[in-house]
C-alpha cells in the first residue's frame, strides 16, 4: 500500500469515527408517513374518522381497529388501547414502540373519561370497560403538554347478537392502535363529491365526516349536489331536516366519488274526528304493524302526521271501529271520522240474523261464516243480546228483520250496519269488508 493510499484509509476513518476517533451520534429517526389503516370491525358499525391536521404535522393515526375474537375476548365487554411511536429505533410492533404516560379520550353521550396508558408490555397499554347500551368514541391525545391532533374511533359498543361462547350480547371487546405519524407534506384538496337526491329538490345537502357538518348546499330541481375542494378522508351526505344519511365514502384528495341517494319522503298526514271519543286510544296501523297511537283530544280530534308512503287504518282501541284503507304518497293529507261506540258494552261485535227457522237465515249464516271468524264477532238471533254490542251487523232483509230494530239498537248506543240483498249481494258484501280488513263498511 503506497502513501497516498495510507492517507486516504486514514481519512476514512476518521470520518467514520468523527474527528476525536469516536463512533457519531447517529441523527435522531424522523417521523414516519401514516401507515395502511386496518379496521376489522366495520362490520360491527366502527368507524375511523381521519385527524384534520396541517401538511406535515404530527398527529395520533389510528392504524389498526380490531373486534376481538370470542377466544380473545373470553367473555369481557372492553376498549383496549395501545399508543405507538415509530420513530424510536427499537420497536415493539411494526407501528413502533409504547409511549408510556400517553393518554386517551373516552367518550360517550353526555361525558367522558381520561385513561392513561400504565400496563407493562405485554398487555393492552389501557383498558376502558363498556356498560350495557353504551356507544363510545376514542381519541388519542399523547402525554400531558404533548397534545396532538388524533383520528376519532366512532360507533363502538357491546350490543351485538351472540357469537361462539366467549363473545356474546353485551359482552364484545375492540382493540385500537394509535401511531403517531406526520402528514404529507402536501394534502391535495381536488376530491369531488357529486350526486343526486331523488326526491328532494328544494332541500338542503349537507356534507358529514362523522358527526361534524362541513358544508351545506341547495338541491336544486334537478335534485343534484356537487362538493368540491376536498382532502382526503371519509365522507357522507346528509338531507337536512330528514333522517336520510348515506352511507360513509373515502376519497383521496384527488378523485371523485358519486352518490346516488333517494329520500324516503315523510310528510304525510292522517287526521279527523272521533265523535264520542275523547280520552279513548287510537292506533295507527301500516299494513298488518302499530306504527303509532295516542289518546283523542278533549274535542274528539286525532292527527297522525310524519308518515311516509304507504297503507294505513286508524283503529279504535278495544273495538272493531277501523277507517277504511288510506293510501298515502309521503306528502299527502287524507280525513278519517270515526264513532265511538259507549265504554260500556259488554259485547265488541254483534251479527244479528233472522228467525233461526227462515231458509233465508240458513243460507246467510253460511254467507256469514268468513267475515265472523275474521273479525271475531259474536253471532245470535236476539236483538236484545245485540243491544249489548258496540257495533251490530244485521244480516237481511226488513221482513226477516223489522227496521225499527236498527233504530232501537242506535238508541241504546250501538253503531248499526245492515247487509241486506239476495245472497250474491251478500256474499259480495261481506266478502268487500274481509278484503278491507274494515268490518264497519
Amino acid at each position: 500500500m503506497n502513501l497516498f493510499e495510507q492517507v486516504q484509509n486514514f481519512l476514512a476513518g476518521v470520518a467514520t469515527k468523527g474527528g476525536n476517533g469516536a463512533t457519531p451520534t447517529p441523527p435522531p429517526p424522523q417521523p414516519v408517513a401514516p401507515f395502511p389503516v386496518a379496521n376489522d370491525a366495520v362490520a360491527y358499525g366502527v368507524t375511523i374518522e381521519p385527524a384534520r391536521v396541517a401538511p406535515d404535522a404530527l398527529y395520533w393515526q389510528a392504524v389498526e381497529v380490531h373486534h376481538c375474537t370470542p377466544q380473545e375476548n373470553g367473555g369481557n365487554h372492553h376498549i383496549y388501547v395501545d399508543m405507538l411511536d415509530p420513530a424510536p429505533g427499537t420497536q415493539t410492533s411494526p407501528f413502533g414502540q409504547r409511549v408510556a404516560g400517553a393518554r386517551a379520550r373516552v367518550s360517550w353521550e353526555g361525558a367522558d373519561q381520561t385513561i392513561t396508558l400504565d400496563k407493562p408490555l405485554g398487555e393492552p397499554g389501557t383498558s376502558f370497560p363498556m356498560w350495557k347500551w353504551q356507544v363510545c368514541s376514542l381519541l388519542a391525545l399523547g402525554v400531558p403538554g404533548q397534545e396532538l391532533p388524533s383520528d376519532r374511533v366512532a360507533g363502538l359498543h357491546t350490543g351485538h347478537p351472540d357469537e361462539a361462547p366467549g363473545n356474546a350480547m353485551f359482552h364484545h371487546s375492540f382493540r385500537v392502535v394509535f401511531s403517531r405519524v406526520q402528514a404529507p407534506k402536501v394534502i391535495h384538496a381536488d376530491s369531488v363529491i357529486y350526486g343526486v337526491v331523488h326526491h328532494a329538490a328544494g332541500r338542503t345537502a349537507l356534507l358529514m365526516q362523522g358527526s361534524e357538518t362541513l358544508a351545506r348546499q341547495a338541491i336544486l330541481a334537478d335534485e343534484a349536489f356537487r362538493f368540491t375542494g376536498l382532502i382526503a378522508g371519509n365522507y357522507s351526505v346528509a338531507v337536512e331536516g330528514s333522517t336520510l344519511r348515506s352511507e360513509a365514502k373515502t376519497v383521496d384528495g384527488q378523485n371523485e366519488v358519486q352518490f346516488d341517494l333517494t329520500l324516503v319522503l315523510a310528510d304525510s298526514e292522517i287526521a279527523g274526528r272521533v265523535r264520542g271519543g275523547a280520552g279513548r286510544r287510537l292506533t295507527l296501523m301500516r299494513e298488518t304493524t302499530e306504527v303509532d297511537a295516542q289518546i283523542v283530544a278533549g274535542a274528539d280530534t286525532y292527527r297522525f302526521s310524519g308518515l311516509p308512503a304507504g297503507t294505513y287504518r286508524v283503529i279504535l282501541a278495544g273495538t272493531p271501529i277501523s277507517s277504511a284503507a288510506l293510501a298515502l304518497d309521503g306528502t299527502n293529507s287524507l280525513s278519517a271520522d270515526l264513532g265511538a261506540p259507549p265504554l260500556d258494552r259488554p259485547l265488541s261485535h254483534y251479527v244479528l240474523f233472522g228467525a233461526a227457522e227462515l231458509p233465508a237465515t240458513r243460507v246467510n249464516l253460511l254467507l256469514a261464516q268468513e267475515f265472523i271468524l275474521t273479525f271475531g264477532a259474536s253471532f245470535g238471533f236476539s236483538p236484545q243480546e245485540a243491544a249489548g254490542a258496540s257495533l251490530v251487523t244485521i244480516v237481511g232483509d226488513i221482513a226477516a228483520i223489522p227496521p225499527q230494530v236498527d233504530a232501537e239498537l242506535a238508541t241504546h248506543g250501538a253503531l248499526v250496519q245492515r247487509i241486506a240483498g239476495d245472497a250474491q249481494a251478500v256474499a259480495d258484501a261481506f266478502a268487500a269488508r274481509v278484503a278491507s280488513g274494515r268490518a264497519l263498511g
